[in-house]
């Protein structure tokens, strides 16, 4: 039997720099995992659509150029093309994960899936390994939906997507969370014909009611269509496309189906019945504010938990969750407040709670609300989208969610803000340079 002072099932987002972090530290450490090093981030997810952003930004930028004097001539966005520069990107991050994982005396990697076989060890292929310590960092896979007729046809994910070689002259998204959204975005710049099928009222239904209902809104604007407050009743294949039946019996033909619907726990594939570990009603880790699990042998971080399914939050659990296995003085996690970006167009950038959160919560605001437009900087980019909205009482900063150009970047100034006992006070004393799009802020300070 094979002993480590750390066995790390999984080799994603998380488990690889845990990995690394704890060799550098001495630990003899055992990584795990199926699939490509680096996990969804690096191989299907915010690397290579980020990258397919930044095309699109770039385009709509030279399309906008010849307002500001610059002539550009004729310009075109080559959907071939971007998407080799994304799978070039991909391949160049997973051989630089590779042979950086390779250069690890004290990292012993198997590229296959373990399973427990009691509350202290693991199998892979008929061999038994153990650890003081085991970290379950296996993640989440795509929930596909029980749709009538899905099984059937030759569907989009966000993980298969990247083989598309054309671009599709229609499109459309069972889902509209920030996945179908990004992705709606995407093609609409590329030129596609763009339909989203959401249950709810509004796409991103977690956002903040302003942010929500301005991105339908921009949607709108943009030709993208919204099915709001519909199901997928049905889905099949004819005259090589794809028919998608709403629950209200309309049909809409489509070139490429994409499912976006969440995400379901990966920890059904680990035998974790034998391994004393608590799952949620979900079928998710569970873990206390040091990331324990029930087990107290085991630990857990990222995706697997189901808390806040974000790469940035997976980073801050892989420092804590070390610390806390190997020192005795340990680190609480928080898993609220938590920043987030969504790449559409235009950008999303949230911390804290929604006002509908607050209210349920009975607890007293005030709003400070802004338009993006209305800045110096706004009025030379000539921009004319966007808004800015802050949550607080007259000591704390409840919450910052803004749309528009940069929000991504701009939501950071709030952040440390958030949950200060006098960080409202703190914020009206912010001086913000002349001419920026932090300007924005110095209209919320009145």
């Amino acid at each position: 039997m094979n002993e480590f002072d750390l066995i790390i099932i999984g080799a994603g987002t998380s488990g690889l720099p845990t990995s690394r972090v704890a060799a550098n530290n001495g630990k003899k450490v055992l990584l795990l995992g199926e699939g490509p090093i680096g996990g969804k981030c690096v191989n299907w997810g915010c690397t290579p659509t980020k990258a397919l952003v930044y095309c699109t930004h770039l385009y709509k930028e030279t399309l906008k150029a010849s307002k500001f004097g610059v002539k550009t001539g004729k310009v075109e966005l080559s959907f071939s093309e971007a998407m080799d520069y994304t799978r070039k990107l991909v391949k160049n991050s997973l051989e630089q994960n590779e042979k950086r994982l390779a250069s690890f005396e004290k990292i012993e990697y198997i590229p296959k899936n373990a399973k427990f076989i009691n509350d202290s060890e693991i199998e892979v292929d008929g061999e038994t390994f153990s650890a003081p310590a085991l970290l379950i960092a296996t993640g989440a896979r795509n929930f596909i939906p029980p749709i009538n007729g899905l099984e059937n046809v030759q569907y989009l994910t966000n993980k298969n997507m990247w083989s598309l070689k054309e671009l599709p002259k229609s499109i459309g998204f069972i889902g509209g969370g920030f996945i179908s959204c990004e992705f709606a975005s995407i093609f609409n710049i590329f030129g596609s014909e763009v339909s989203i099928f959401e249950r709810n009222d509004r796409v991103i239904i977690r956002a903040d009611e302003l942010i929500s209902k301005s991105l339908n809104q921009y949607f709108n604007e943009d030709g993208i269509k919204i099915y709001k407050n519909t199901q997928t009743s049905n889905v099949r294949s004819k005259n090589n496309k794809i028919i998608v039946k709403t629950n209200r019996g309309e049909e809409i033909e489509l070139d490429q189906l994409m499912v976006a619907t969440g995400f379901k726990s990966n920890a059904d594939k680990l035998n974790i019945n034998v391994s004393n570990v608590d799952l949620d009603h979900r079928g998710y880790v569970v873990v206390n504010e040091f990331l324990e699990t029930t087990n107290p042998k085991v630990w857990a971080i990222g995706d697997i938990v189901g808390k806040q399914q974000f790469t940035h939050m997976a980073l801050r659990e892989s420092k804590a969750v070390l610390n806390n296995i190997f020192n005795n003085k340990k680190v609480k996690v928080k898993f609220e407040d938590i920043p987030y970006a969504a790449f559409t167009e235009p950008p999303i950038g949230s911390v804290g709670r929604t006002e509908s959160q607050l209210k349920d919560a009975g607890i007293p605001y005030k709003i400070a609300q802004t338009e993006l437009p209305h800045c110096s900087r706004g009025l030379i980019m000539q921009l004319n989208r966007g808004h800015v909205k802050l949550l607080h009482n007259e000591k704390e900063i409840f919450a910052c969610h803004i749309i528009g150009e940069y929000a991504d970047n701009l939501v950071h100034e709030i952040v440390p803000l958030i949950g200060v006992h006098n960080g409202w006070d703190l914020f009206k004393e912010i001086i913000h340079a002349h001419p920026t799009l932090a300007e924005i802020f110095s209209n919320l300070q009145k």
